[in-house]
């Protein structure tokens, strides 16, 4: 299972947003947690799609979470996701996809 430590809210993103954009694939993940590259490769996409998705959001103003304004997560979510993909040892896939994704 996919734990963050710090910011344990970016859990409360990641499952609203696989529910949300019906990613079964990245539930499963949040279950079981990245076991290889292509999960690693999988998770990191679906990362930038959903950061893609609250700056969408917030344009909108849709609430999530009880806010309109999610974009202040950001740094939480980057912070949790590359000390969860460092400890993995798959850092490497996901500032790759993040180089492409910036």
């Amino acid at each position: 299972m996919i734990n963050f430590k710090r910011y344990t809210h970016v859990e409360d993103l990641l499952e609203h947003y696989v529910h949300f954009l019906d990613r079964k694939d990245i539930k499963q993940l949040l279950l079981t947690g990245v076991k290889n590259e292509v999960e690693a490769e999988t998770f990191s996409k679906f990362i930038w799609l959903m950061v893609e998705q609250i700056n969408e959001d917030e344009e909108n103003n849709i609430v999530v979470l009880g806010s309109t304004g999610n974009t202040e997560m950001l740094p939480d979510i980057s912070y949790e996701v590359t000390q969860y993909m460092r400890e993995l040892g798959y850092y490497g896939v996901w500032e790759c996809i993040s180089n492409e994704e910036i």
